[in-house]
């Protein structure tokens, strides 16, 4: 069977508000700390690959611009409000 235990006063203690809030906020920062430390964002720019779709639609575009056939709407327009 499990042993009993008993609680100390050291165990019973209750943090006040200000020590609770000092204890969340080292906990965060260690959180946040091991989270970027982790991370491998992009660091560089990232590079649009030539052929792939979203560089032949940016071709287009620029292509579009300079031929002066881009088309903007209205926000009324777009959402009839």
């Amino acid at each position: 069977m499990a042993e009993v235990q008993v609680a100390t006063p050291q165990l019973a203690t209750t943090p006040n508000l200000n020590e609770l809030k000092e204890i969340i906020r080292s906990v965060v920062r260690e959180e946040i700390t091991a989270a970027l430390e982790a991370w491998t964002g992009y660091f560089e720019p990232t590079i649009i690959e030539p052929g792939s779709p979203i560089h032949e639609d940016l071709k287009d575009i620029k292509q579009r611009a300079q031929e002066g056939r881009l088309e903007f709407y209205t926000y009324e327009e777009v959402f009839g409000e």
